[in-house]
C-alpha cells in the first residue's frame, strides 16, 4: 500500500505555530514536528499507513495578506522553507527531500517519506524571475501560480484578471527550470491565458469537478479535458465545501449532518473518469489546510479510503489514483539534475 499526495499545508502550520498569528487558516494549536504532530499528516502515521511508501508534496502556502504577521511574502517563504529544510536534516531517518523521480524511488526504498517541496501562491517571486532560480535551488519543484487574490503573475478568484505579461514570462522560466506549474486557485481567465502560454504539461494539485460541485475553485469540464490532453495531473481535494455544495465554505467543527459521504467524493472521480481521466487522477488532500470528511481525517484513514476506492473502481484504478499516476507524471516532468 502506497500513496502520493499532491498538496498539504502541514509545513505552514508547524513553522508558524509560535508566531502571533490571527490568520484563520493557521492551526494555532499545532504541536510537534513533521515526524510527530497532532495534525492530519505526521511521518509516523504516514509510514504506518503506507508500508510500501508515501510521497508527500509539502506546500509553502504564502497567504495573500501578511500584514498581521508583519512579514513580506519573501520573508514568509524563507522562514517556512528554512523550517522545512531543517526538518529534513533533523528527521533524516524518516524523511528525504526529493527533487526527481529517482530520488522519490530511493527515499521510498529506504523506508522514508519522500518529501517534495512546493509553493502555493507565487507572490514571493515579485517581479524577479531570478527568485524562481532561488526557489529551484531550495528544491521547489512545483508552484501554484496564485492563491485567491492577485500577485505579479496573475490572480485567483478574487478578481477576473488573467495572467500578467510578467506572469507569462514566469511560466516560461518555470518550465525551463523544471518547476511544474500548478493551476489550483488560478481563475478561469488565467487558466485560459495559460493554455496559450504553456509548452509543458501542468497540474491542478487540489481541485475537484465544478460540474459536480459548482464552486469556482473546482475545474470545469473543458479545463479538465485540457489538462488531460496535455498530459497533466489533477489531485482530488478532500475539502468538504469543494466536494458538495451542501456544505458552506468555512472552518468549524463538523456536525454529523454536515459530513460528506464517500459517494459524494466518488462522484467527482466518476465524472472525471467519464471525461477520460484514468491516467490523470491523483490525490490532492489539502490536509492541514481544510476541513475534511470524518472518514478522511488524517493519514491513518488512507488505508480504509483506498479500500473504498478498490471496492468502487477496482484495484488497478485505485493504485493509479493513490500513487502510480502521480509517480509517472513526476518521473516524466522533473529534471534528473539535483
Amino acid at each position: 500500500m502506497r500513496f502520493f499526495d499532491l498538496h498539504c499545508d502541514t509545513v505552514d502550520s508547524l513553522a508558524m505555530k509560535q508566531e502571533p498569528s490571527p490568520l484563520e487558516f493557521f492551526d494555532q494549536f499545532a504541536e510537534g514536528d513533521l515526524q510527530h504532530n497532532n495534525l492530519h499528516l505526521s511521518g509516523d502515521r504516514m509510514q504506518e499507513a503506507a508500508p510500501d511508501g508515501w510521497c508527500q508534496c509539502y506546500a509553502v502556502w504564502v497567504p495573500d495578506d501578511l500584514k498581521p504577521l508583519g512579514l513580506t511574502p519573501r520573508q514568509f517563504y524563507e522562514h517556512t522553507q528554512d523550517y522545512f529544510s531543517r526538518q529534513m536534516q533533523v528527521q533524516e531517518a524518516s524523511f528525504a527531500q526529493v527533487r526527481n523521480g529517482d530520488q522519490i524511488d530511493a527515499a521510498i526504498a529506504s523506508g522514508r517519506v519522500a518529501a517534495l517541496l512546493a509553493v502555493e501562491g507565487a507572490s514571493p517571486v515579485g517581479h524577479d524571475l531570478g527568485y524562481l532560480d532561488r526557489m529551484y535551488a531550495d528544491g521547489v519543484r512545483m508552484v501554484t501560480l496564485t492563491w485567491n487574490g492577485p500577485n505579479s503573475i496573475g490572480s485567483g478568484h478574487d478578481t477576473t484578471d488573467g495572467l500578467s505579461a510578467f506572469g507569462r514570462q514566469a511560466v516560461h522560466h518555470m518550465e525551463d527550470l523544471g518547476i511544474v506549474v500548478d493551476v489550483s486557485h488560478l481563475n478561469d481567465e488565467g487558466f485560459a491565458d495559460l493554455l496559450e502560454v504553456a509548452q509543458k504539461p501542468f497540474v491542478a494539485t487540489h481541485s475537484n469537478s465544478r460540474a459536480v460541485c459548482p464552486h469556482q475553485r473546482n475545474l470545469t469540464d473543458d479545463q479538465f479535458r485540457a489538462i488531460c490532453e496535455r498530459g497533466g495531473l489533477v489531485g482530488i481535494n478532500y475539502y468538504r465545501a469543494f466536494i458538495t455544495d451542501r456544505i458552506a465554505p468555512g472552518h468549524y467543527t463538523v456536525r454529523p449532518e454536515e459530513d460528506v459521504t464517500f459517494d459524494e467524493l466518488a462522484a467527482h472521480i466518476e465524472h472525471f473518469l467519464d471525461l477520460g481521466g484514468q491516467d490523470v487522477l491523483a490525490l490532492g488532500s489539502d490536509f492541514d489546510g481544510s476541513d475534511v470528511p470524518s472518514w478522511l481525517n488524517g493519514a491513518q484513514t488512507l488505508p480504509d479510503f483506498r479500500q473504498k476506492l478498490v471496492q468502487r473502481f477496482g484495484e488497478e484504478l485505485a493504485e493509479r489514483i493513490c500513487y502510480s499516476n502521480a509517480r509517472a507524471f513526476f518521473g516524466r516532468m522533473l529534471s534528473q539534475r539535483v
